[in-house]
């Protein structure tokens, strides 16, 4: 999934770079064959795992909050929210089959109560 946030893939790209020299960092730790040819302390290889450790959450992280879906009601006015509701209330048959409706009503619900709570407390 590619992103639209050029903030967000600069930041990536950062993170990469990060990553790769913590992994190089470890990999010279681990590939000394003895204690006395290390070129790197003990000290820095554990830093160097956790940095990667912690470079392979954000970039995950990142890529997950970049790519979820937007809202679809995100920008809704209160008066095109009631009557999208009561437009998919007409619509909603019930039984079997139908849950995805209801959820998409209360969730539609739930935006309009928000609004009005907001409304309210201004």
């Amino acid at each position: 999934m590619t992103s639209e946030n050029p903030n967000w893939l600069n930041e990536r790209a950062e993170l990469e770079r990060n990553l790769i020299d913590a992994k190089q960092t470890v990999m010279k730790y681990e590939g000394a064959l003895s204690p006395y040819e290390r070129t790197v302390s003990d000290s820095e290889y554990r830093q160097a795992r956790s940095d990667v450790m912690s470079y392979y959450t954000q970039i995950q992280n990142g890529d997950h909050e970049s790519g979820k879906p937007s809202d679809p009601y995100g920008g809704m006015t209160v008066s095109q929210l009631k009557e999208l509701y009561t437009e998919k209330s007409e619509a909603y048959e019930g039984g079997a089959g139908s849950g995805r409706q209801a959820a998409e009503l209360m969730r539609i619900d739930t935006l309009i109560q928000q609004a009005n709570n907001t409304k309210g407390d201004e």
